[in-house]
């Protein structure tokens, strides 16, 4: 089975309720700013530096942020999973079946959402993949 997926979609955010709105932590969080800087440029999309974090600040505070919502993409998933299997007829009742398999055969490591809160010290990268490669 092989299989593709596009990069979900995510919204830069603040960590914590500095519009003083009353937002619960996790419940509709406050919206990051956009600089005006690239967020895709030359260095970005790596474990390290998914997208450029100078394009986005924490807004002032008890104001919101302008960020889009949805507006930055993580990475996309590939993998490939194989499967060879012959049946052995054994008798009139019996069967025996010698089968094969391997998963992720491209060896592909697909790489998990990027931290998306501007004020913490992850922000933007990603610790955690979705598939690891094969050892």
């Amino acid at each position: 089975m092989y299989q593709i997926q596009s990069g979900t979609p995510f919204t830069v955010s603040v960590f914590g309720d500095t519009a003083n709105s009353g937002t619960v932590l996790g419940e509709n969080p406050i919206r990051a700013n956009y600089t005006g800087l690239q967020v895709f440029g030359p260095g970005t999309q790596t474990a390290n530096e998914w997208f450029n974090p100078a394009a986005f600040a924490t807004p002032a505070a008890y104001t919101f942020g302008n960020a889009g919502r949805n507006s930055v993409y993580g990475p996309s998933l590939q993998t490939l999973d194989l499967s060879v299997a012959r049946t052995f007829q054994i008798g009139e009742k019996a069967n025996f079946q010698l089968r094969g398999e391997t998963f992720n055969a491209l060896n592909q490591i697909n790489l998990g959402t990027p931290n998306r809160f501007v004020n913490t010290p992850q922000f933007g990268t990603i610790t955690m993949t979705m598939t690891p490669g094969r050892a």
